[in-house]
């Protein structure tokens, strides 16, 4: 059971401060989650002020990991759950720290799983956003709540590890592809789309809503391979289809 919170990671984005960071760990170590990446974040390791917050929690910060952008800190991760206080218009699709516990769980018994952490100041943009399976919400009797980054990380990895507590092995599904894996599906469906002289810009609203549909799905290797013979044989018979047109207009040009 132990290797069920080795799978889930920690993903901070551009953390700001310091000692953040260090109260962060500790509420990692707390509840047994040991795996931490962050994204361009400010000088932390040899800080003061982190060593301070993260009092016997060093561990985790000498095996933390820096990355340049989120979607690369995401590279290997199957299902990527994203803590957020913005409403916007997909807000019904929001889980309580509680009710994404349960499924954050499964989620890692199949494969590497992040909790994402946006920025302190501005949580994080609408393409990062889009990166993420499921959002989490944490409720609060105000209004606008404020949370540190620290309180956040803590209530969620608290409901995290109350849930693994509550739960018993079981027989293990299948393992769920890599991002960068199922990532190319989007790729290649997008491309195949343009193929087909589809009138969408890069990134306009229905190419962002196909990610956003794609990304709430969790794709095997098996799947992957199934869309990527799908779109490859789509791609031939349009090659076959155009290719004789092509062929007869040239001989009624020899013709004339």
């Amino acid at each position: 059971m132990k290797n069920l919170l080795e799978n889930i990671c920690v993903v901070l984005v551009e953390p700001k401060n310091a000692g953040n960071i260090g109260s962060v760990v500790r509420a990692m170590k707390n509840m047994g989650i040991g795996r931490l990446r962050l994204v361009n974040p400010v000088q932390y390791r040899d800080s003061e002020e982190q060593k301070k917050m993260g009092y016997r929690s060093q561990e985790i910060v000498a095996a933390s990991e820096e990355y340049p952008t989120l979607s690369a800190a995401l590279a290997d991760i199957s299902s990527v759950f994203l803590a957020t206080a913005r409403k916007g218009k997909w807000k019904k699709d929001f889980f309580s720290p509680r009710q994404a516990a349960g499924p954050i769980i499964e989620q890692a018994s199949m494969g590497r799983t992040a909790l994402v952490f946006g920025r302190e100041d501005k949580g994080v943009t609408i393409d990062e956003a889009q990166l993420a399976n499921a959002y989490i919400k944490i409720p609060a009797a105000v209004m606008y709540p404020s949370l540190n980054l620290s309180q956040a990380v803590m209530v969620i990895v608290y409901e995290v590890y109350q849930a693994f507590l509550g739960g018993s092995e079981t027989a293990r599904p299948p393992k769920i592809a890599e991002r960068k894996v199922y990532e190319r599906i989007i790729d290649n469906i997008w491309s195949l789309m343009k193929t087909m002289e589809v009138r969408e810009p890069d990134q306009g609203l229905f190419h962002r809503s196909l990610k956003r549909a794609l990304n709430r799905t969790q794709w095997t290797n098996a799947d992957v391979a199934v869309f990527d013979r799908f779109c490859k044989q789509v791609r031939w018979y349009i090659g076959a289809r155009c290719a004789p047109e092509t062929k007869e207009s040239t001989h009624e040009s020899d013709r004339l």
